[in-house]
């Protein structure tokens, strides 16, 4: 498979009995919540058409702005995502894994910027999701947004710069 998003990774994890499956999540959550974030968002300030990425009932959340369970994630989606209608998104190192027919996970960089509330940001973080097919239609059920942390400034960096083995050096 040939792939002109930058950053997409591909090796002997990556099934052939799954190319389609890899496909379909490659277009429908990454290159769509892409698309979705680079240009209808501003167009979308309810955050109404982000809905389809996510299946609300069996999403739980691991991230930078919280923990959520099962079924609490829409509480959490109603809070946050309508102050990112002028935001921008581009990935790095994205790595599909297709486990099933109807289960995958996936790991990238995130680099995110723009406003949210009038207050610009630009982050990078760590994301792992896991999507889950229905009726065709692939949405997260989980994901992982997080930020290395170096463990002598208790710091969490924001542009995902840290390496791991970084982290672990104390100041004496």
């Amino acid at each position: 498979m040939a792939h002109n998003l930058p950053g997409w990774i591909q090796d002997e994890d990556h099934k052939p009995e799954f190319e389609k499956e890899t496909e379909e999540i490659l277009e429908q959550l990454y290159k769509g919540w892409l698309r979705y974030w680079n240009k209808e968002s501003m167009h979308d300030p309810g955050a109404n058409a982000s809905r389809r990425f996510y299946n609300f009932e069996e999403m739980l959340s691991f991230d930078m702005f919280g923990t959520t369970s099962r079924g609490e994630f829409i509480k959490h989606f109603e809070s946050v995502f309508p102050y990112y209608v002028d935001g921008h998104m581009e990935y790095k190192d994205l790595e599909i894994i297709v486990m099933s027919p109807t289960h995958a996970y996936s790991t990238c960089y995130q680099h995110t910027w723009g406003s949210a509330g009038g207050d610009p940001f630009n982050i990078t973080f760590r994301r792992t999701g896991i999507a889950k097919k229905k009726d065709g239609i692939w949405q997260w059920i989980h994901e992982h947004l997080s930020f290395p942390v170096n463990m002598a400034t208790l710091k969490a960096d924001i542009t995902g710069n840290t390496k791991a083995l970084d982290s672990f050096k104390f100041q004496e």
